[in-house]
């Protein structure tokens, strides 16, 4: 019987979040923190699909003939391609079965959107199987916890159909295309109108820069760089601050047109210095060193003018003082007010120095995970 592992990574922002809203450049990366499912086919006695998403509490056994008869027995499927009608008809299946709350309503729409329509699109034999999703993700942080879920999961059944047709192999170009397609769609059930941002970089990974309009132009080879995200634990509304922008900039548009000009050319910078740094040779340390001093400059004038529209927060502003204390930089990721923050690490940042601004940080009552940037998409393990 089929047994596999797939896994798809959260993502950050690094530089032009809330100037991008205006048509500016953004960067954004993977991150080293991961959704992971595990999937496995079922003896053909059992004839359940076992559902355990830990994360949010769902822990469900759904009757094969039951999907069968709702889905296929005498359906004709061929609205599948349009969204808004197949996506009704999913939630009539969801309604169905049951929920206790959001999330769970989301994740079983989520399941069975991809499950139903890539069965369509590739011919699946659908035999009974459990599977199991785990989140080292914050759900609903800015941290691309959703679109790594619908990464994930396009990518298991993807993978499922390639495995009944004798196809070993990992996933090439047009895998990744198609996996980022059908997660892009996947995620019109939760954002409504996605960017394609966050399914892009966790399906390829790396470092990309993007603009608003389908612009995505990946980094190539990228280097790894270590960070420490810090969650403030602070609850914002992205739509509330996005909205207090928009008024500042009603108000003062000569003034924030140019911050908004000012944050475009931060990103524009930072990309030439992140694909300097990814064409240094392995020997060139103090080159190595005078790109991250610049990474951090820039750091530390973009979380700046993110102040002077005031979409900041006491807590951002503390993590950022923390950091310049240890000759680091820091700033907000996502929509501000709260939320996350990051704290770029030099190549050669000792593990006490990182022990000690994670003590100082967590004795101010913030979480603080050490991870990676810029590390590998969507994958199949062994």
């Amino acid at each position: 019987m089929i047994q596999f592992k797939v896994s798809a990574p959260g993502k950050v922002i690094l530089y032009g979040e809330h100037a991008v809203v205006y048509g500016k450049t953004a960067v954004a990366a993977s991150l080293g923190l991961r959704t992971i499912i595990d999937f496995a086919e079922l003896p053909e006695t059992e004839q359940v699909i076992k559902i355990c998403f830990p994360k949010v509490n769902l822990f469900i056994n759904i009757p094969l003939p039951q999907i069968q008869n709702f889905f296929f027995t005498n359906r004709n499927l061929e609205f599948i391609e349009n969204h808004e009608m197949f996506y009704n008809y999913v939630k009539e299946f969801v309604s169905i079965i049951g929920y206790s709350n959001l999330p769970q309503k989301f994740s079983l729409e989520a399941f069975f959107y991809l499950f139903i329509y890539i069965t369509q699109r590739d011919k699946i034999n659908v035999k009974p199987f459990q599977i199991e999703l785990n989140t080292e993700l914050s759900i609903s942080s800015g941290l691309g916890s959703s679109a790594s879920f619908a990464v994930s999961l396009a990518a298991c059944f993807l993978h499922w159909s390639h495995l009944q047709k004798n196809i070993c192999k990992t996933f090439d170009i047009s895998d990744l295309e198609i996996i980022s397609k059908y997660a892009l769609n996947c995620e019109k059930i939760m954002h409504g109108a996605p960017s394609g941002i966050d399914n892009s970089i966790c399906t390829y990974g790396s470092i990309i820069e993007f603009k608003k309009g389908d612009y995505i132009k990946p980094i190539a080879n990228t280097q790894t760089m270590k960070i420490l995200l810090v969650d403030t634990r602070v609850n914002r509304s992205t739509k509330a601050l996005i909205e207090r922008l928009a008024e500042l900039k009603h108000k003062y548009p000569a003034i924030i047109d140019l911050i908004m000009d000012s944050i475009d050319n931060i990103s524009k910078e930072a990309i030439k210095v992140i694909q300097k740094i990814n064409n240094l040779s392995n020997t060139d340390n103090e080159s190595l060193f005078e790109g991250y001093k610049q990474l951090m400059t820039l750091i530390n004038m973009n979380q700046g003018l993110l102040t002077t529209c005031q979409v900041s927060h006491s807590s951002l502003d503390r993590i950022c003082a923390e950091a310049q204390n240890y000759a680091l930089a820091a700033k907000l990721t996502g929509a501000g007010g709260g939320g996350y923050a990051y704290i770029l690490l030099l190549p050669d940042t000792q593990p006490e120095t990182i022990s000690s601004i994670s003590r100082k940080l967590i004795a101010d009552g913030f979480t603080v995970t050490l991870t990676t940037l810029g590390g590998a998409g969507v994958q199949i393990h062994k």
